[in-house]
This record gives structure tokens, C-alpha cells and sequence, in this order.
């Protein structure tokens, strides 16, 4: 006869390898198991199970075989990942732990935020929304100035990035419309004091469908854009003293509708990241080849079940890792161009038509994504433990975007607010 403990501890095993094979999207496997084990899978109550738990002993399992293991090639890198995401350069950051609410006035749902990387707008936020309005706002004084009046775009403003060495923002609209707007504006100040008009001095071909994303490259000469009429569009961009220059480089076609794109950093600076609805792969585009390249399994196990899908991209700025933010309560992180997943995070919801965010801070200590609770969960990367659950938005959380050097966040909201997280 078994003892307790020991009945307890096999069901409690039992339960975490239900949650893991649920979460893997083994559907038939975690019935077969419950018809076994007499145990019964519930969404709602198996929360404190989960599969990273499995997962987490999985890899202190693997470290033990690799101390027995001979030194090889593979050996020393998985041990370098390892050392990297626990002491990352520069030593630990603090998590995020105190919000308040930015001056940033918008009378309707507010879709996208974005902070500047130029040096010349620094600390610089762009918030847009449903009326195709756009508000920039210092966080460092707060103040805030409409710099795209409602209307001045005939749609709604789905995603905004600013060009990382110059005055240029670029615009995508649901109704396909994809923009290049001068500012107008030399400095901070300027922006802010309202005496600047900006300038459309890109308007491009639409897309077939609403654009998804919109990205500069790291040293803004290259910008991509991609939407659900499943095309992918990179643009070679120079910016004269008076206007901006713009042309076509290349289209992309994939065989389902383009969730994200992201570009990559570093030694990966000329790859552009793609993710696609319903599919189990990350693709890639060589914007120096200006061709299709590889493409990664986000699988474990290799197959081609599709169990998740990638709906946000996010690269570390070093180079080394990819994070895949899933539409399955699930964030991947991979060793960039590869299959190799060297995290996973749980604890954020993902509900029906909700379209999660994923970011790094600046050396990768902390993981922060947004949750259907109207949350933002934070995560220690080394341990993946949560380090943080920042409330404060009282709607669906829309956006957000991490600063380029601070451990500082911005969120956006259809509570109509931005709110800006930073260390206690």
C-alpha cells in the first residue's frame, strides 16, 4: 500500500505533466493521461501546475549530465547561454516596480506606444489612436503635444516606430495605408512646443489588408512592413536635408497572413524576423541578400503540429536571443537563428482576440509581457521566476515598448492612458 506523501506526490507530479502536455498542445496525450491517472485537466483550476515547473527540472536534470559529460563544442555553448542569462554583462537589473499615469491626452482607445532611439529625441514616447491621432511626450518633464492632429490620417494608427538617427516616424493604418512623416523638429523642444507641422514625405502603396507592424532596421536606412494580406515589404529609405527618399527593395510573400516582424541586432542586424498566423515557425529575411533565409521551428520536439502561434517578435540588443510572445499563456525564448529554446515564461493570459507584448530590458535580466488580466508580468530571465506583476490599466493593454537604455516601460491602453513603469 502506497504511503500518502507518496500518492500526493505522484498525483502533483501527474497534474504539472498534464499542464505541461496541455500547454505543448499534446492534446491526446493529456487524455490518455487523465484516463490513466484518474486525474482530470481544469483550465481553471490547474493554474498552479504549470509546465515551466517540469521544464525548470528538465534543465537542472541537464545540467547534472552535463558536469559528467566531456567538454565538446555543444557542451560550451550551452554552458555560455547558461552563465550569460544568469550574470548577464553589467550585473542584474533592478525589476520595474512603480507606474504612473503620462500627461499623453487621447479621447479613444490608444493603440500603439512607442519610445524614441534617437539621440536627438530621447525619452521621447509616441502614443497613437483609433482616431489616427499621434501624441509625443517627454517622460523626463512630461510634458505632452499632439504631433498628428485626428484626421490628418484617414484611419486608425496601428504601430508607429521612429527612425533611430533622424526626425522620420513611420506610420501604418488599419485601412492598409503605410506613411513617412518628417516631424519637422531638430530637437526634443522643438516636437514639444507645437510650433512644428509635420509632413507626409512617404505615402505607400497600401497594403491589401490593415499592417500589422512597422520597423526601421538599427541604423534606419532600411524600414519593413508586413500585414495579414501576407506580404512582407522592404524599403530603402535616405534622408536628404528637405525630403525623404523611399523605395521598394523587395516584397515577400508567405502563405498566411504576417503576425510581426522584428529586426535583429548586432551581428543579426540585416535579419528581419517574421512570424505567420497559425504556424509553427519563426522565417527569416537576409535584408543584405534582400532574400528569404532560414526558418526555425518553435516546436521542442521538431514536428510540425500547430499548437501556437508567434504574435509578437522581440530581439535582444545584444543579438544572442529571440523572444516569441505565443497566443497559448506561453513565452519562448530561443538562441537566436535556431531552434534552441533556452527559456520559457508562464504566467500571462492570452484571451481571445488579444494580442499579447513581449520586451527585454536593456541586457536581458528581466522578461515583461502583457496579460488579459490588464496586467503586465515580469520575470527574473535567469530563474524564470516572476519578479513583478505591475497593475494600474483598468482595460485591455494594447502596447508596449521598452526605453533603449533605462529599465524603464511604456504601456498603452484602451483605457485611454499611458503609463510609464520604472524602478522603485
Amino acid at each position: 500500500m502506497q504511503k500518502k506523501g507518496k500518492v500526493d506526490a505522484t498525483r502533483e507530479g501527474a497534474a504539472i505533466v498534464l499542464q505541461f502536455l496541455q500547454e505543448q498542445g499534446f492534446v491526446s496525450a493529456r487524455k490518455a493521461l487523465e484516463e490513466e491517472s484518474g486525474l482530470k485537466y481544469d483550465e481553471k483550476t490547474q493554474g498552479e501546475h504549470k509546465g515551466n515547473y517540469l521544464l525548470s527540472a528538465l534543465a537542472v536534470y541537464k545540467e547534472y549530465l552535463l558536469s559528467k559529460t566531456p567538454e565538446s563544442g555543444e557542451v560550451e555553448k550551452e554552458r555560455a547561454i547558461e552563465e550569460d542569462l544568469v550574470n548577464p554583462k553589467g550585473g542584474p537589473t533592478k525589476p520595474v516596480s512603480e507606474g504612473k499615469k503620462l500627461a499623453a491626452t487621447h479621447g479613444v482607445n490608444i493603440i500603439d506606444v512607442r519610445f524614441s532611439y534617437c539621440t536627438n529625441f530621447q525619452d521621447i514616447v509616441a502614443s497613437s489612436d483609433a482616431k489616427g491621432s499621434l501624441v509625443v511626450t517627454d517622460i523626463q518633464s512630461g510634458s505632452s503635444a499632439t504631433a498628428v492632429k485626428p484626421g490628418f490620417f484617414k484611419a486608425p494608427i496601428l504601430t508607429t516606430d521612429f527612425n533611430p538617427t533622424n526626425n522620420l516616424i513611420a506610420v501604418g493604418c488599419m485601412n492598409g495605408g503605410q506613411y513617412i512623416v518628417d516631424l519637422k523638429a531638430k530637437d526634443k523642444a522643438e516636437l514639444l512646443s507645437g510650433a512644428v507641422q509635420p509632413e507626409v514625405v512617404g505615402d505607400l502603396e497600401k497594403h491589401g489588408k490593415y499592417v500589422n507592424r512597422i520597423r526601421w532596421n538599427r541604423d534606419g536606412t532600411l524600414m519593413a512592413t508586413c500585414s495579414y494580406d501576407k506580404e512582407v515589404r522592404i524599403y530603402a529609405v535616405t534622408a536628404a536635408q528637405e525630403e525623404a527618399k523611399c523605395e521598394l527593395k523587395g516584397r515577400f510573400q508567405f502563405r498566411r497572413g504576417v503576425e510581426c516582424v522584428e529586426w535583429g541586432w548586432e551581428h543579426n542586424a540585416h535579419l528581419l524576423y517574421v512570424s505567420l498566423q497559425q504556424d509553427n515557425y519563426v522565417h527569416s529575411i537576409d535584408a543584405k541578400a534582400m532574400k528569404k533565409a532560414d526558418r526555425y521551428n518553435m516546436n521542442s520536439f521538431g514536428d510540425d503540429h500547430v499548437s501556437f502561434s508567434a504574435l509578437d517578435l522581440h530581439a535582444s540588443k545584444d543579438g544572442k536571443y529571440l523572444i516569441a510572445c505565443t497566443d497559448k499563456d506561453r513565452i519562448i525564448m530561443f538562441a537566436s537563428n535556431s531552434s534552441k529554446q533556452v527559456r520559457n515564461f508562464y504566467g500571462a493570459e492570452s484571451g481571445q482576440y488579444f494580442n499579447p507584448r513581449a520586451v527585454l530590458d536593456c541586457n536581458h535580466s528581466n522578461l515583461y509581457a502583457t496579460s488579459y488580466d490588464n496586467s503586465i508580468i515580469g520575470w527574473d530571465v535567469g530563474s524564470q521566476r516572476p519578479s513583478a506583476k505591475l497593475k494600474g490599466h483598468s482595460k485591455m493593454i494594447r502596447s508596449l515598448h521598452v526605453h533603449a537604455t533605462e529599465p524603464v516601460l511604456v504601456s498603452g491602453s484602451y483605457d485611454r492612458s499611458v503609463r510609464l513603469w520604472t524602478v522603485a
